[in-house]
């Protein structure tokens, strides 16, 4: 999920960053971030579906948790019986996104400082450079990742980067059978979904969950993923892919090639409980 950048906070980040040096500007994104997440200032469409795709007590998947943006939204969707398990490797990411699920008072999320892949292990991150020197942490991803193919410029303009090492783990295994039904996961991972995916395998096929996947072709052919693998998995495991169309209020099936955007995940023995949410 990308951030909101107005003409003036173009201009006045830069400058605070220059000012505060990167244990102000932690302060500044907090409280910006704080700001944008309580007057939803970056909402994406598909987070209108949470309500109907939820109840209480419901556990919950939150991966590439980043600002804690879709974290507080699942945190009040599931309420205090629920559990959001939340899941951002990178350090500064994930201390900002702490001091925020502190500041709205998210007790049912479980923040883990890890990445999500098809096995445990450590992988260096790559997190792009702002010109003014500040992190882009939204664009984080695996470093092995090609950024270079023709046509970058459009999905990726960094010149400069840093490395991280961070734990990534395969969900099979790092997390128990949930407290509650495991009934929705969104994945936001800058073309590793396909890895995700494969390692949570078990959990899927048990619960059949609810999916929010943002998907970038760009990023999976930096990967070495070509599409039809990425949709041979998600039809393999029993899924079938959707849009939501905000103008619509509804949800429309997807069989054509992907581009960049959220898709909304169901498996096809549960599609009986969201013909509400079909377009009509």
């Amino acid at each position: 999920m990308a951030s909101v950048n107005s003409p003036i906070r173009t201009i006045v980040k830069p400058l605070l960053f220059k000012i505060l040096g990167e244990k102000g500007y932690f302060h500044m994104q907090v409280f910006g971030k704080a700001r944008d997440i309580r007057d939803r200032l970056v909402e994406e469409k598909e987070m209108e579906l949470l309500p109907k795709l939820l109840k209480k007590g419901d556990h919950v998947w939150d991966i590439g948790a980043n600002f804690a943006y879709y974290s507080v939204r699942l945190s009040e969707a599931v309420g205090p019986t629920g559990r959001v398990d939340a899941f951002e490797p990178i350090p500064f990411t994930y201390k900002v996104c702490k001091k925020l699920l502190e500041k709205f008072n998210t007790r049912n999320v479980h923040l883990h400082e890890k990445g999500v892949g098809s096995k445990t292990e450590q992988v260096e991150f790559s997190v792009p450079v702002q010109d003014f020197g500040a992190l882009s942490t939204g664009q984080a991803h695996f470093a092995d990742r090609k950024n270079d193919m023709e046509g970058h410029e459009k999905y990726y303009g960094f010149d400069k980067a840093k490395t991280f090492m961070c734990d990534v783990v395969d969900l099979d295994t790092y997390l128990d059978e949930p407290s509650g039904p495991l009934s929705f996961v969104k994945i936001d991972i800058e073309g590793a979904e396909y890895h995700a995916l494969q390692g949570m395998r078990k959990h899927l096929e048990k619960h059949k969950p609810a999916m929010l996947v943002e998907i970038q072709p760009f990023f999976l052919e930096g990967f070495g993923i070509k599409e039809k693998d990425l949709l041979n998995l998600i039809d393999d495991m029993g899924y079938d892919i959707f849009l939501y169309e905000q103008e619509k209020a509804g949800l429309r099936a997807y069989t054509e090639d992907l581009f960049d955007s959220n898709y909304i995940l169901l498996h096809r023995d549960r599609l009986s409980e969201y013909t509400n949410l079909m377009q009509k």
